[in-house]
């Protein structure tokens, strides 16, 4: 019996943005399904699901047709908890998805209300609206030099190039002005994962330790917009990879250092981070003796 996929989504939307990467990890995907007997559909949405058929539209030429089904299973995102959603109200964000957060994860509107995980969002401020502030910053002929390198652009020395690619030593305010935008149109919200959230927590607690000390020593970066700095440096996910098991034994993985892992091996480096990620050892040892039991056993589908 053929199964169908539609939307090839899920953990695999959340690869490195490297292109080459992500189509290499997809074609695997999707040969290992059609292997297993699934036809996976992208492109579509399912607009409609009657008791014998689902509905797919092809969202390029807008054609709909049907698909019969015996059983539906359907994966979708995760709501806004109600407690959340009346938050959101009460501070003016009740028309967003998730909490906007400024990047030192501070709910915006608020005080003394910070929010992590799936029910945040960092509201990544644009550099453009500080760009008059930086070129101020930097010296008083609206030109950027050694500022850029020496502070707080230290990853944009790369605008200073031209369009060869060689290196000069300033910039005018209009060429860096279009730099930026370009940069700004790349930044992506972080996905809404367990690693995210566990930098986030990692983060605030050190900040919350450490909040009288750096109200008396700021630690953070200068405030272009205003006087003096930021009492702490604003947080920074560090990427340290992706897993997607696809069954059958078999995983793909992107990890750092530009390197991609797909098969079999990949499933067995899934196992072993996974148990290590685990918050104790009664818990290590209880998911891999249900890994091992279903190894031995195979899986109890007997519906008890």
């Amino acid at each position: 019996m053929t199964s169908c996929c539609l939307n090839l989504r899920g953990p695999l939307g959340f690869f490195s943005h490297s292109s080459m990467r992500l189509k290499q990890i997809s074609s695997f995907a999707e040969q290992k399904f059609q292997r297993d007997g699934i036809d996976v559909r992208t492109g579509c949405r399912a607009p409609g699901v009657s008791e014998k058929s689902l509905s797919v539209k092809v969202k390029s030429h807008g054609e709909v047709y049907s698909i019969p089904h015996g059983l539906v299973v359907w994966s979708t995102g995760v709501g806004t908890r109600p407690v959340v959603g009346d938050f959101m109200e009460q501070v003016g964000q009740g028309d967003r998805r998730a909490l906007a957060t400024n990047e030192w994860l501070r709910v915006k509107g608020t005080e003394n209300v910070y929010a992590l995980g799936d029910c945040a969002a960092i509201d990544q401020r644009k550099i453009m609206e500080d760009i008059s502030s930086i070129f101020k910053a930097a010296d008083e002929d609206n030109s950027v030099e050694l500022y850029l390198k020496s502070k707080h652009l230290k990853d944009a020395t790369d605008l200073l190039r031209d369009p060869e690619g060689n290196e000069r030593e300033s910039v005018d305010t209009e060429e860096f002005k279009s730099a930026l935008c370009h940069v700004d149109s790349q930044a992506k919200s972080l996905p809404a994962t367990a690693q995210v959230a566990a930098q986030q927590g990692a983060y605030l607690s050190r900040c919350f330790n450490r909040r009288q000390q750096c109200q008396e020593l700021p630690e953070g970066p200068r405030c272009f917009t205003g006087a003096g700095q930021h009492r702490f440096h604003p947080f920074r996910y560090k990427h340290f990879g992706t897993f997607a098991p696809l069954g059958g034994e078999q995983a793909a993985a992107e990890l750092p250092g530009d390197w991609v892992s797909m098969g079999h091996s990949t499933q067995w480096l899934w196992y072993s981070v996974y148990a290590s990620k685990q918050v104790s050892w009664r818990t290590r040892v209880l998911v891999v003796s249900d890994w091992t039991r279903r190894f031995v056993f195979g899986r109890d589908s007997n519906g008890i």
